[in-house]
């Protein structure tokens, strides 16, 4: 095959510049074409006209150039099949230095990128020359460097500007990126054979198995499908070892790619790739990215794999998938009550939140995940009754609580009804178990009303300012934000968000987080909060607290004569979201140590509509989040609580008789009732006595969305939480994490839970450590080590893995300590660590670490870098983190620190 090409217009155009530059007014351009091209009769070129014509024999050029002679106004530029041994000397005189010019493949290319020399390897690709001179775009290419047309050079031309890919890459994700583009599947398709055949390959060499298939796909015309196809790949590879419904959906999958077999690598490598476009593709464009999983759905149902959609980590067919199958699992636990359940549940659940789309479906999600935390609760096993009101209220608080977050939030469904059926299914079994808790803490609450409410757990509303507020205040400066009608499934829905605004919870040094105060009886706002404001029992409004709280004994002592204690009401606060002006100059003033604030949000949702499902956060709360902002620009620490709970509305029975929603003044107790009389009842008439419902089941006034007044613990135990977003204050410590274990999906709690077991009165928790220095902060508190209890004795001893002991005593280890210089966590720290994660099978969240040692979150974060810097021998990853988890390679650590492998 001869090099010669028939020139085009540029190439004619840059012979023109040659002969131009070499003499101004030169007429006559010669030149050779194999063929004949669809040239214009005329051409301008440099303010010149050239007349083209299209000679085949000595004669035809003769006349020609004679034509020009005689004209002399036009230029003229012969193109002739002839060479110039075929010419008579006297017309190829007449012709430019005397010969004709003549446009090779190669020297057209050369001129095409500018280029002075060309790869000599590219002689052996003459269809890669060809189609970028056919297809060279209208900008001309870009030069290559050095002036070297190489090999890769003429590729990635090839790649970018013939076919359109982007940079020129070959990996799948950037041909199926490619492919949605419909004008570079043309391109592609219109190659010659030889051509497309070589881009197929050259793709496939450089981008793997997974770009062989798209191109494939794209050369049997299927190529719009082969992100979809991608796709389908993740469900029909998606097990290792697949199920005989995946074989024979791999071999209905191959009429997709060209007929060709889809080997498992390959197959996963294209499905690998079609996650990661699919994720940009729907975050840059949604319709797009919809559009494209219908299709993929498709083609799950056309080849028979739709009933394995779960496999799919992409489509979002695969985490409804999932979730159906999370769903089937919670039912059997509400039914069976079986630890297995719930754990083949929670890992159902964990696969779910795995999905690519988990982050579209959010609310869904973290339902789901409410509900696996619900279903572990119902597997617990429960003590005996009875119990007495501290051991009720520490379960209300740090258990139950947590459930009734969970019960409530499954209220909202989903809009799969398998879902949703499974949530009622576990909303109905907690009920039921809450009902029973419910009438255990009716009866505790009526013998610890009638013999004096003794001790502070819980507290009474009325002894806060007194027992807490007032000793903080002498220390810092306080924000006593009061939530009307806080439960503690508000608060720990409001918890999570406070947190993520930078606020710690602290707890009396040597003890653990607070447990709740106990509202006034009935638990209405009229007695509970006025008797929280003012410290004392007592019956009022809003005038009465601001009274009653300014002129507190304790707390005017805490502050000063100057600067009065104030209290500001909803009224006060002002429509926001900003604050008035006179809420924040007190707030954010040091020297006015105490702020107290009432918000009504929480209370006045309860008549609020069915129709919509409140998700709980401070920033929803309208100016709560810039009340903690100020306070915290100010130092101050805030005390969040509750003057009374409240019920939720599911399916309620109307009683006659009350005086409230939830009470009546007199009578005789009924099934689902306890008689109160004396103590704390107050009710806001100014009797002692009063009949008020235990059980969420029936109310006495018109149906809403919750209601209050009655003697479960939903409505008398009140959340209260000392919040810090600096150093604790002198007596307290940051807090470990509330959660209990079942909240992160473990069966048993561990021997350090965070569980408030002492009755001392608050702030006077005898302390078990020794004063911090406030000018050089602990990094890390001591944290006690996993114990067990000797079944001989009952005495307790430390029990710590034979691995953990030789590893601390090993010389690898003592020289990593060395040269992590003054980071080095202590050893003690290290054990305790390596005890607590050894004990959970090497996995735990960073809460549940924090759980186990007791320790703050905040704190184990930092404990968890130290101790990764020491194990972590020669950049191994024997401690790291997964999300929100810390996980140990056990059998890595062996290998690294040369501890052998028996245990």
């Amino acid at each position: 095959m001869s090099p010669l090409l028939a020139p085009d217009i540029p190439q004619i155009e840059r012979a023109l510049d040659g002969l131009l530059d070499r003499n101004a007014a030169a007429r006559v351009l010669g030149m050779r074409s194999p063929t004949r091209r669809n040239w214009p009769e005329v051409i301008e070129y440099r303010g010149r006209r050239f007349r083209l014509a299209w000679c085949t024999s000595e004669l035809e050029v003769r006349e020609c150039l004679d034509a020009v002679d005689a004209e002399g106004a036009e230029g003229l530029v012969v193109l002739t099949p002839l060479d110039a041994t075929r010419l008579g000397h006297d017309v190829a005189a007449r012709l430019p230095r005397g010969r004709l010019e003549q446009s090779d493949r190669w020297a057209a290319l050369r001129a095409a990128f500018r280029a002075r020399d060309v790869d000599p390897r590219l002689r052996a690709h003459r269809w890669l020359a060809d189609v970028l001179l056919e297809r060279a775009p209208a900008a001309a290419y870009p030069p290559p460097a050095g002036g070297m047309l190489d090999l890769e050079a003429a590729w990635r031309a090839l790649l970018e500007q013939v076919l359109g890919l982007p940079e020129g890459r070959a990996d799948a994700a950037a041909l199926l990126s490619w492919s949605l583009d419909l004008a570079g599947l043309v391109r592609f398709a219109s190659l010659p054979d030889e051509a497309r055949q070589a881009v197929a390959n050259r793709l496939a060499d450089t981008g793997g198995t997974g770009a062989g298939l798209v191109l494939a796909a794209a050369a049997a015309g299927r190529g719009t499908d082969a992100l979809p196809v991608g796709l389908v790949c993740g469900v029909i590879f998606g097990e290792v070892e697949p199920r005989a419904t995946l074989r024979d959906a791999a071999v209905r999958l191959e009429p997709l790619v060209g007929g060709t077999r889809v080997e498992p690598v390959a197959g996963r490598a294209l499905a690998d790739a079609a996650r990661r476009v699919l994720a940009r593709l729907a975050a840059s464009d949604p319709a797009m990215a919809r559009a494209v999983q219908l299709r993929a759905a498709a083609l799950l149902t056309e080849v028979r794999a739709d009933g394995e959609a779960a496999l799919s980590p992409a489509l979002d067919l695969g985490l409804d998938a999932r979730m159906g199958e999370a769903a089937a699992a919670l039912a059997r636990t509400a039914t069976s009550h079986s630890g297995d359940d719930a754990k083949r549940a929670w890992d159902l659940v964990q696969w779910a939140a795995a999905h690519d789309r988990a982050e579209d479906h959010r609310a869904r999600l973290d339902r789901l995940l409410l509900a696996a935390r619900l279903a572990r609760w119902l597997t617990l096993r429960r003590p005996a009754a009875p119990r007495s009101m501290a051991e009720l209220a520490t379960a209300y608080a740090g258990d139950s609580g947590f459930a009734d977050r969970a019960r409530h939030a499954l209220r909202a469904g989903d809009a799969l009804p398998e879902v949703a059926a499974a949530y009622a299914r576990l909303r109905e079994e907690a009920t039921t178990h809450r009902e029973e808790e419910n009438r255990l803490f009716a009866a505790a609450l009526r013998d610890w009303n009638a013999t004096g409410a003794l001790g502070s757990n819980p507290l009474p509303v009325e002894k806060l300012l007194e027992t807490v507020i007032a000793p903080l205040a002498h220390e810092v400066p306080v924000l006593v934000l009061v939530l009307d009608g806080l439960s503690f499934a508000v608060w720990r829905a409001l918890a999570d968000t406070v947190a993520r605004l930078g606020w710690v919870e602290f707890c009396p040094r040597g003890g653990t987080v607070l447990s709740a105060t106990a509202a006034v009886l009935p638990s209405v706002t009229e007695v509970s909060r006025t008797s929280l404001l003012c410290g004392r029992l007592t019956r009022g409004d809003q005038s009465t607290e601001r009274v009653g709280f300014a002129a507190h004994p304790e707390l005017v002592a805490a502050s000063g004569a100057r600067r009065p204690p104030r209290l500001f009401h909803k009224a006060d606060l002002g429509p926001g979201p900003e604050l008035e002006v006179l809420v924040r100059d007190a707030v954010a003033d040091p020297q006015q140590r105490v702020v107290g604030v009432v918000h009504n949000a929480v209370d006045a949702q309860l008549a609020g509509s069915d129709q919509i499902e409140l998700a709980w956060s401070a920033e929803g709360l309208r100016q709560v989040a810039a009340l903690l902002r100020v306070a915290r620009d100010a130092g101050r620490v805030v005390v969040v609580t509750g003057d009374h709970g409240h019920v939720v509305e599911e399916g309620t029975t109307l009683t006659a008789g009350g005086t409230g929603d939830r009470w009546r003044a007199s009578g005789v107790a009924g099934e689902r009732e306890v008689a109160l009389a004396g103590g704390r009842v107050l009710s806001p008439e100014g009797g002692q006595t009063m009949v008020a419902a235990w059980s969420e089941r029936i109310r006495y006034a018109a149906r809403r969305g919750g209601y209050h007044g009655g003697a479960s613990p939903q409505e008398v135990l009140i959340p209260l939480a000392v919040l810090g977003a600096g150093q604790p204050p002198p007596g307290w410590d940051m807090a470990p994490p509330a959660e209990p274990a079942w909240w992160r999906g473990v069966a048993e709690e561990s021997p350090a839970a965070g569980l408030v077991t002492s009755d001392l009165p608050f702030g006077a928790v005898p302390s078990r450590r020794r004063a911090v220095d406030a000018r050089q902060p602990e990094l890390f508190a001591p944290v006690p080590l996993p114990v067990a209890a000797d079944s001989a004795t009952g005495s307790t001893a430390t029990t710590i893995p034979s691995w953990i002991a030789a590893l601390l005593a090993s010389d690898a280890y003592t020289t990593q300590r060395r040269l992590a210089g003054r980071g080095a966590p202590a050893d003690d720290h290290v054990q305790a660590l390596l005890c607590a994660l050894a004990a959970r099978g090497g996995r735990l969240s960073r809460a549940g670490l924090a759980q186990a040692l007791s320790a703050p979150v905040l704190r184990v974060s930092g404990l968890v870098s130290a101790v990764r810097r020491v194990l972590n021998l020669d950049q191994a990853q024997v401690l790291t983190t997964d999300s929100e988890d810390i996980v140990l390679d056990e059998r890595l650590l062996r290998v690294q620190f040369r501890l052998g492998d028996s245990r």
